[in-house]
């Protein structure tokens, strides 16, 4: 570890130079960048590619969506019959809890989260730069506001990918494939796609998350109507043209922070190299008050 040098009033303003500067790299950087990269690898859809980049910064949602090899995902939605699908029992107490969550969902107020999220980051950061400037004066607990405006930097960048997920899922119906009819003791739901099996795997990456998730099933839309039903009750046989509508979906969910963001991490750094001034007083400083 290296040696802490002793106090010097120009320290002040060369570490409120450095915050000033850093807070401003950091304001007019993006803030959130979140990638998806999906490919259908089995069935008529293949080998489609799909990326999506989502970049957040102070102002905007910058959105770019790119489709790759898509020539035979045309001819796959062209063939595909949008309307098939088959019937499902499922009991009549899921049908009531999900009838409730709707209610109580559509009863709350929207709020624009990521609004939000982005107005605590921009106080966030002029907190931090004013905190920055206490530290020429004389107050006694300056220190403790310093490092509270940084855990607050900190904590409000940290929470902007949720902002941004409830912001997605604040508005709007919710778009499915399934259909839902209520009767008398059972909730009849249609399904267009059987036998299917879908895995996600989560991992911690560098400054953010990265989610990677699978899906397969067979699609009835791609199934004759009359065996739509046969297709439902059992898995086809490999090689019958009923097999053909199988498909299966690969994709990788990455959201990080902006890749400057992580220089807010210097700041600590920058305290330990360049110390305040203790407070001028009467009686001896205690020990650490330099700190």
């Amino acid at each position: 570890m290296f040696p802490r040098p002793k106090p010097h009033p120009a320290f002040g303003v060369l570490r409120l130079s450095i915050t000033v500067l850093l807070a401003i790299h950091v304001f007019i950087s993006a803030w959130l960048v979140a990638t998806v990269d999906g490919a259908y690898t089995e069935g008529k859809p293949a080998p489609t590619e799909a990326h999506a980049l989502v970049a957040i910064d102070k102002d905007q949602t910058q959105i770019d969506l790119r489709i790759e090899r898509a020539t035979s995902f045309f001819f796959y939605t062209l063939e595909r019959d949008d309307g098939a699908s088959v019937p499902v029992n499922t009991s009549q107490e899921d049908a009531d809890s999900d009838d409730e969550d709707t209610s109580e969902a559509d009863s709350g107020e929207e709020r624009e989260w990521l609004s939000f999220g982005r107005n605590s980051i921009k106080a966030s950061l002029a907190l931090l730069v004013l905190s920055e400037l206490l530290m020429l004066a004389s107050f006694r607990w300056r220190h403790h506001v310093r490092t509270l405006a940084f855990l607050f930097s900190v904590i409000s960048f940290a929470l902007l990918p949720v902002y941004y997920t409830l912001d997605l899922g604040g508005g709007g119906e919710d778009e499915n494939e399934s259909t839902a009819t209520n009767t008398p003791g059972a909730n009849i739901e249609t399904v267009s796609f059987v036998h299917t099996n879908a895995s996600t795997e989560f991992q911690l990456i560098w400054l953010g998350m990265q989610l990677q998730a699978d899906f397969s099933g067979y699609d009835l839309g791609l199934v004759a109507p009359e065996n739509r039903t046969q297709v439902a009750e059992s898995i086809p046989l490999n090689g019958s043209a009923d097999a053909n509508s199988f498909i299966a979906f690969e994709s990788t969910f990455e959201i990080q922070m902006g890749k400057n963001l992580d220089s807010l991490l210097l700041l600590p750094l920058m305290w330990y190299l360049f110390p305040a001034l203790s407070i001028k007083k009467n009686t001896p400083p205690l020990h650490g008050e330099d700190e």
